[in-house]
């Protein structure tokens, strides 16, 4: 996932953890209602865990957006029965807007998407490469 203030990017992978691919975003409205959604999520596609993009800071500290991501992954913590893992998702969103305009994606109406979905496969795709790499 790739927690955001206004939205929240989900992506899946495939059965075989090689290949990330963009689920959708939630809208945020507040914290009841996003892991109310989350949840329901989780509870649709039963994934092994959880993996959150952390925004960390370009010199890998963390700032104020981390310290809100961490917030709502603790009440995720305590309410989802899964295992959480939370990784480094510097240029995610960089990743994906290079992606949005190379592929120039659109919806109906000729309205750009929102990046946050593809962010959070391109988060994704790096932990299952990263995890790939280890496996081997």
């Amino acid at each position: 996932m790739d927690v955001g203030d206004r939205r929240i990017g989900v992506a899946l992978s495939d059965p075989t953890g090689l290949l990330a691919r963009q689920l959708g975003i939630i809208t945020r409205t507040d914290d009841s209602n996003d892991i109310q959604e989350v949840a329901r999520l989780v509870q649709e596609y039963a994934p092994g865990r959880l993996i959150v993009g952390l925004p960390l800071l370009l010199n890998g500290d963390e700032g104020q957006q981390a310290q809100k991501v961490h917030a709502f992954c603790n009440i995720l913590k305590s309410v989802l029965n899964i295992p959480l893992e939370m990784v480094d998702e510097r240029f995610s969103t960089v990743a994906a807007c290079e992606y949005m305009r190379r592929n120039v994606i659109r919806k109906k109406g000729g309205t750009k998407q929102h990046d946050d979905a593809i962010a959070a496969a391109v988060i994704l795709q790096n932990y299952l490469d990263d995890d790939f790499g280890r496996r081997v």
